[in-house]
């Protein structure tokens, strides 16, 4: 990612620590997914207020207290991370005793593990071209200089904010979907409208740039940082408005386990967006690389729109 100097320094420090949380990291996410799966919305929430909150305390206390720095930040996460485990783990076993223990027969079943893996291709596939997608505009972005770099880096903070909003509907959208589905029910559809109501992302996005000098200044206190982000803050908040119907269509099709098309359109999009930067960054510098930024998130939401009634169509036939 081109990293110089003492940006090169944190960030290796960091992930030589941050990366001993691996194992208990994978673990989280499948108990995330294993608990919202389940419609266990609450229990999800109170892991991930566990998770962080711990991770933030801690972080505070050797990052700053102590005087740790960067490697007290990635310690804090570590141990963040390690409690969440251990406690998803203790409530898991408390509420299913024996039963939350896998059978061998379930473990080698090899058309359901063939069906597991191709499911978790694709979306590997899907979530590789998402981390591309970001990775190539951290890249860009650190041509244009450290603080450029640093500004664009406050500024994804408002695209994580709006994505927590956001992603709360593609979960609704992943169970109802997946109820659905499952139980061959035609009123699929009716997923599509419930989420739809509540995801559009101008409310949140309008609200976003409102007070963003101020979210600004709480993440930065460098002076060069704050002016140069907030010259950039309109596209940031975009974001919400732009990567709402994608975070909708990701929660319905992963939910329809329709990973294929989803894939596919990702890969599509990812396209579309590094031929928006090699069309505009030359010529726009680091707004092109915003206005990609948002053609990426709007192209992934209306391909896979695109897709949504031919899938249904083909998925109620079949079962017919």
């Amino acid at each position: 990612m081109g990293a110089e100097g003492s940006v090169a320094t944190a960030s290796a420090t960091y992930i030589a620590i941050r990366i001993m949380a691996a194992p208990v990291t994978l673990s989280n996410f499948t108990l995330l997914g294993f608990v919202l799966g389940r419609g266990l919305g609450s229990v999800g929430l109170g892991l991930q207020i566990l998770l962080n909150g711990i991770n933030i305390v801690m972080s505070i206390l050797l990052g700053l207290t102590f005087g740790w720095g960067i490697a007290g930040v990635a310690w804090g996460t570590v141990i963040g991370e390690t409690v969440a485990a251990l406690a998803g783990l203790a409530f898991v076993f408390r509420r299913y005793g024996s039963a939350a223990m896998p059978r061998l027969a379930r473990l080698t079943d090899a058309a359901k593990l063939r069906e597991l893996f191709h499911l978790n291709r694709d979306i590997l596939i899907r979530t590789f071209s998402l981390i591309t997608a970001f990775t190539v505009m951290t890249r860009v972005g650190a041509s244009f200089g450290p603080v450029t770099l640093a500004a664009n880096a406050v500024l994804l903070n408002f695209f994580m904010i709006s994505s927590f909003y956001l992603d709360g509907i593609a979960t609704a959208a992943e169970q109802i979907a997946g109820q659905t589905i499952g139980a061959r029910y035609r009123g699929a559809e009716r997923a599509v409208k419930l989420t739809g109501i509540w995801s559009p992302g101008w409310r949140f996005a309008s609200r976003l740039f409102q007070p963003g000098e101020s979210i600004i200044g709480i993440i930065t206190t460098a002076q060069e940082v704050r002016i140069v982000a907030d010259l950039y803050l309109p596209y940031a908040a975009l974001t919400a408005l732009t990567g709402a119907l994608a975070f909708q269509m990701d929660g319905i099709f992963i939910g329809a386990t329709w990973s294929r098309e989803m894939r596919n359109m990702m890969i599509v999009a990812l396209a579309g967006y590094l031929a928006t930067l090699a069309a505009l960054v030359p010529s726009f510098g680091n707004h092109g690389l915003w206005i990609a930024l948002n053609v990426f998130l709007a192209l992934r939401g209306l391909l896979l729109l695109s897709r949504l009634k031919p899938k249904l169509d083909q998925t109620f036939a079949a079962s017919q």
